[in-house]
This record gives C-alpha cells, structure tokens and sequence, in this order.
C-alpha cells in the first residue's frame, strides 16, 4: 500500500512540474513576440506601417495600406531641417528606424491629427524600443507637452534630464552660426 501510495505521489509531482516548467517555457516564448500580443490579445492601438520617408527628428511619412500619411511623433519637438542640429537629429531618427519593424501607437489624449492633418503617433519597433523616448534620451530633441499630458509623458522627462545631463545633441554644445 505504502508503495502503491508513493508511486502515485511521485507521477503527481512529476506532472505538476512538467505543467509549471512548460508554462514557464510558453511564457518565455511569447516575451519574444510583443507586437503580436500587443495588437491582437490586448486590443492594443498599435498598428505595423511601413516607413516612406523621415522628414525630419520629430515627422515621418508612412505607407498605411495605400495611403501615404504624414506621422508626427506625440511628446517631443526636434528641431527643423534647416535649424541648428536638424539634420543630424533627422538622421538620427534614421538610424533608429532603419531596418526595423515599425509600429504606430495613438494616444486618446492627444487626439487623431495635429492642426496640419498630420497623424499623432508614438514609435515603437518590433524589438520593444519607444522611438520617441530615444530620440529624447539622445539629444535629438527636446520633450514637448502640446496641451494636455499624455501616456510617456514621466518617461520622456526622464529621458530629457539624462539628456541635458550629458550634454548630448541639443543640450550640448551651442550651435555655430553654420547648422550642425
């Protein structure tokens, strides 16, 4: 009896440890796969486009279905093209899109479109990166507050006092009179 007892304990253990171990396994499966989870299992507002142009730190052109939309990046404000360090914040932003799979985000708060018909939008690449908060987090431009608050703002703040800290891109340096 006592044997028969054990045995029935062991295949018990064993199998609750087979259980917890796949779970664990399954769950560290899915991490690898946040786009997927997050736009489909939790009703996420993210949607994949494909990247046409960056026109500057701060505005990109997309191609959603057929259509080519001009995106502006919600919390931040880079400078213009022709501006001190607005070519390298450009390319900057380049650099971090470049080859990776781009994911827009909206935001209720900040509503559709900006006053230029532009689409409000955060990055994010397929990796898991916030694009907006690099940028920040680089110099490549300053954290801006529109109107109201919006969901990054804290970590966007955050990324701007590491940037003025170091003195990177727009916090360094003043610019000469030619652009940098």
């Amino acid at each position: 009896m006592k044997s028969s007892g054990l045995k029935k304990f062991s295949y018990v253990f064993f199998y609750v440890f087979l259980v917890i171990g796949l779970g664990i396994a399954l769950n560290q499966s899915l991490k690898q796969f946040p786009e997927i989870l997050s736009s489909s299992s939790t009703g996420s507002n993210k949607e994949q486009i494909t990247l046409f142009k960056v026109i500057d730190g701060d505005t990109i052109k997309v191609i959603v279905g057929d259509t080519e939309q001009s995106v502006r990046l919600i919390g931040l404000n880079a400078p213009e093209s022709d501006d001190c360090r607005g070519d390298w914040s450009r390319s900057e932003l380049e650099k971090l899109l470049a080859e990776q799979t781009i994911l827009l985000e909206s935001d209720l708060t900040q509503g559709e479109k900006d006053k230029y018909g532009r689409l409000l939008r955060y990055i994010h690449t397929g990796r898991g990166l916030n694009v907006n908060e690099k940028i920040i987090e680089i110099g490549g431009a300053k954290e801006y507050t529109y109107d109201k608050d919006y969901k990054y703002k804290e970590l966007f703040v955050n990324a701007q006092n590491t940037a003025k800290k170091d003195k990177l891109g727009v916090w360094g340096a003043p610019c000469d009179t030619e652009k940098n």
